[in-house]
């Protein structure tokens, strides 16, 4: 900048507030620049004492009122969101499904249903969407409906129709998680989140542990694992789950505790799984079929087939609303999956849905170019975002009233969702006062949403926080999160200088 325009720049600030003056926007933001506001100083303060030192911070804060950026710190840096990055999965699912949106899954024949002494003569066809809240329940529902019209036997196939998916995880999802549900593959066939239950039993100390898989699911579990006694704590003792084919698992290591273990088993195959579990079905509903079942992966002409009972999930907004309160990662998948191909019209793979995300976003002004998206939860270690990619899709939401709805499926501190118990927002001056989306995995603690000040007035903000040690969180009294958010609280009102249109000369 030359010497005059500071001069000129100077000049102003010192005759403020005793005039009134005309400046543009650019000068403005050199104002800022050089002197900063009040609330600019206040947290760049609080900034300078507590951030950590052995994590990287970024932090962005915008004034939702004034329209205004009130701070940055690495703001452009690249960093691993975590499940923040299922703010931007909420804009896009909004933008292409629409509020009203519900998965179908439907139940078809080739024909209109015509018995013969309850003889079905017929193919019968389940039709998958991918719908991530379809359970065992709802499929048995909607195939009873056959046994109500009076069908015992089937004379024909049975049809399962979803899309042929070869890759069922995200790159850069972690080895260790894909046997645990929170990291449950991505199919056309889901059912029951593709997470089956069990428990894990003692049987005396250093012997086999019996392992029960609740509900009679169609998967096998062979347990090698042992208990081993509580006092030995300094001997490593740990649990590993192997992943064999055809959903079948083996559990070995030990366990020091002493009580039963609950455990939260992802199926490795979808596919087979669904097979299995209508096989059950129709076993169970005394209907039976000479036929066999097979697995289409192209979608049949609904208009070819005759409807026999549809089902369908709750609309899109109570499914944004699980996604975003519990973190739910496989519900992020299934509707960004879901999303794109509405967007380009055929099915997809991860890279491809990741591709169809970022022009997705584009459109809606939020420039991914230089960041790496490699799937719709945060799951994946292969993310990188900054805080201002995220905070512009908080900008969109915030300031479109066609995705306001979205704030409302924000957790509340102290109220909902992954802030309703966290420590310290769940008690003032956080309580109530916090909407925003958390991210963890080791080594990240992030935070988006929006926080009302004692001021009145209403921030948006992206904390992201990279490198975070368990060692260092747990000695941390408080999280870094909170205790800046409770020094945002008193954030300063600024006054904003009038603008008027003559030369200063007058």
């Amino acid at each position: 900048m030359c010497s005059a325009k500071i001069n000129r720049l100077i000049l102003l600030y010192l005759l403020l507030p005793t005039i009134t003056y005309s400046v543009t926007t650019a000068h403005s933001e050199q104002i800022s620049a050089i002197f900063p506001s009040d609330d600019q100083q206040h947290v760049t303060a609080l900034m300078d004492f507590i951030t950590p030192n052995q994590s990287l911070v970024a932090l962005s804060i915008w004034d939702l009122k004034d329209n205004r950026s009130v701070f940055q710190q690495n703001a452009n840096a690249l960093m691993n969101p975590a499940s923040i990055q299922k703010l931007l999965t909420a804009l896009v699912s909004a933008k292409q499904l629409g509020q009203s949106f519900k998965y179908q899954t439907n139940l078809y024949s080739q024909q209109p249903l015509t018995l013969v002494n309850g003889v079905l003569d017929d193919n019968v066809f389940v039709e998958f969407s991918g719908d991530p809240t379809l359970k065992q329940a709802n499929l048995i529902n909607l195939i009873k409906s056959l046994a109500k019209a009076g069908v015992k036997h089937i004379n024909g196939d049975i049809h399962l129709i979803g899309h042929h998916q070869e890759q069922l995880q995200a790159p850069g999802w972690v080895w260790d998680d894909l046997g645990i549900c929170y990291a449950a593959p991505l199919s056309s066939f889901i059912i029951d989140k593709n997470c089956v239950f069990a428990r894990l039993s003692a049987n005396g100390v250093n012997n086999i542990a019996t392992l029960k898989v609740m509900g009679k699911r169609p998967i096998y579990v062979e347990s090698e694992a042992v208990y081993a006694q509580p006092h030995k704590r300094d001997v490593p003792c740990d649990l590993q789950l192997s992943r064999k084919d055809s959903n079948h698992f083996t559990l070995k290591g030990c366990y020091s505790g002493a009580k039963s273990l609950p455990l939260a088993i992802a199926v490795s195959e979808p596919q087979g799984y669904a097979i299995n579990v209508v096989k059950g079905i129709f076993k169970k509903l005394n209907i039976s079929f000479n036929g066999q079942i097979i697995v289409e992966s192209q979608p049949r002409n609904s208009s070819e087939l005759a409807i026999i009972a549809r089902h369908l999930s709750a609309p899109l907004t109570d499914l944004i609303d699980e996604m975003l309160l519990k973190s739910d990662n496989l519900m992020a998948e299934a509707l960004l999956r879901t999303s794109a191909e509405k967007y380009v019209n055929h099915p997809l793979n991860f890279n491809q849905t990741t591709k169809a995300f970022v022009a997705m976003l584009q459109e809606l002004g939020v420039d991914l170019t230089i960041a790496n998206i490699a799937d719709g939860s945060g799951l994946s270690r292969y993310n990188l975002l900054s805080a201002e990619h995220v905070m512009s899709v908080l900008k969109v939401i915030a300031s479109d009233p066609s995705y306001q709805f979205l704030i409302n499926s924000f957790p509340v501190a102290g109220k909902s969702g992954t802030l309703k118990y966290k420590r310290y927002f769940n008690k003032p001056p956080l309580k109530h006062k916090v909407m925003a989306k958390t991210g963890s995995m080791l080594g990240v603690a992030n935070l988006a949403g929006q926080f009302v000040a004692s001021n009145g007035k209403t921030y948006l903000f992206v904390l992201i926080e990279n490198g975070l040690s368990p060692q260092i969180k747990r000695k941390q009294k408080a999280p870094f999160s909170a205790v800046l958010l409770q020094g945002l609280m008193d954030i300063p009102l600024v006054r904003q200088p009038q603008i008027i249109t003559q030369p200063l000369s007058e």
